[in-house]
C-alpha cells in the first residue's frame, strides 16, 4: 500500500469536511438574515443619548431616554452578502474535494 496516497486522501477528506462546513454556515447565515429581516421583520432597537429636557415646573430638568426601533435592512444586506460570499467560495471547493476524495478512495481499493 502506498502511504503517500493514504495520507493525501486523508488530507483531501479533511479539506472536504472543512469546506463543507464553511459552505453550510455561509448559507445558513444568509438564510437567517433574510428570514429575520424580510420575512419576520424583526426590529432592532437603538437607544439615543440622553436628552436634557426642561420641565414646566421651573428649574427641574429631566433626562429623557429615546429609543428608535426599526428593521435594519443595511445590516441584513451585509449579512446576506457575507454568507453568500462564504458559500460561493467554499461550495465549489467542497465539490472539487469531494470528487478528488472519491477518486482517491476508488484508486486505493
Amino acid at each position: 500500500m502506498n502511504w503517500f496516497k493514504i495520507i493525501f486522501a486523508a488530507a483531501l477528506a479533511a479539506i472536504l469536511v472543512v469546506s463543507t462546513l464553511v459552505a453550510l454556515f455561509g448559507a445558513g447565515r444568509s438564510v437567517n438574515a433574510a428570514l429575520r429581516t424580510y420575512v419576520l421583520k424583526v426590529e432592532e432597537c437603538q437607544y439615543k443619548p440622553r436628552i436634557l429636557a426642561p420641565t414646566e415646573e421651573g428649574n427641574k430638568e429631566t433626562y429623557v431616554d429615546e429609543q428608535e426601533c426599526k428593521v435594519d435592512y443595511n445590516r441584513a444586506k451585509q449579512d446576506i452578502a457575507e454568507g453568500a460570499g462564504m458559500f460561493l467560495v467554499s461550495a465549489p471547493l467542497a465539490w472539487f474535494m469531494y470528487r478528488q476524495t472519491r477518486r482517491m478512495m476508488n484508486e486505493i481499493k
